[in-house]
């Protein structure tokens, strides 16, 4: 068996749990109060990127949990498909490292770390699929 394949599954599951945590982004941030101060149209689409967003990221988990072996064998749909999941997660990285504050960051250690962590396993196991190293 490919070594790729649990740990693909793996990265299924923290798709979930992401897309899941994203559940409680609402009120730990308080989307209410702040997005009451920008005009309806900014307020709705801000709602239906993140939205989207989480539904992309629910994609990406299924995709991980029901398509590991494609996505590790080295189709070139699953190289592909797999190589544009580490690329989105990649480039998820500097976000959380250089654009969010850093003070926020710095109170919610524990949610940063998990947030920096989860990407990188996500782009090291799936760029790894998308090149075909293991």
């Amino acid at each position: 068996m490919n070594l790729l394949v649990p740990a693909i599954q793996v990265a299924g599951v923290i798709h979930l749990l992401i897309a899941a945590a994203n559940l409680f982004v609402p009120r730990k941030l308080q989307y209410s109060e702040n997005l009451s101060r920008v005009s309806p149209i900014v307020r709705q689409i801000f709602i239906v990127h993140s939205i989207f967003i989480v539904f992309v990221v629910i994609e990406f988990g299924v995709a991980c949990l029901a398509f590991a072996p494609e996505l590790a064998s080295g189709p070139p749909l699953g190289r592909f498909v797999a190589g544009g999941i580490s690329a989105f997660w990649l480039l998820r990285l500097p976000v959380q490292l250089f654009y969010y504050d850093r003070e926020l960051r710095r109170m919610n250690r524990l949610v940063d770390l998990a947030f920096i962590l989860a990407p990188a396993y996500m782009t090291v196991t799936l760029g790894l699929a998308a090149l075909r190293m293991i």
